[in-house]
């Protein structure tokens, strides 16, 4: 089958998810609150995903699975 045992990677898990309107700030708030535990996580296991709906921006944040740290507070 296509892509079978094809390595993809660590999954990443959502932890953290903001809506518009004013995504970006409450982002911005959530990161501060967080920085002393995020700075634990290596760079390349954070993805922070942003996108356009109708309603204005949002904003989403992943980490691998295997590299989750613990004490975020959430969003």
């Amino acid at each position: 089958m296509a892509g079978e045992l094809l390595d993809i990677g660590s999954r990443p898990k959502l932890v953290a998810s903001f809506d518009p309107p004013g995504a970006d700030v409450r982002f911005r708030d959530w990161q501060a609150a967080n920085a002393k535990v995020l700075a634990e996580v290596p760079a390349e296991a954070i993805r922070i995903e942003y996108g356009r709906t109708g309603e204005g921006l949002y904003v989403r944040v992943r980490i691998d699975e295997s590299q989750l740290p613990e004490g975020l507070e959430p969003s």
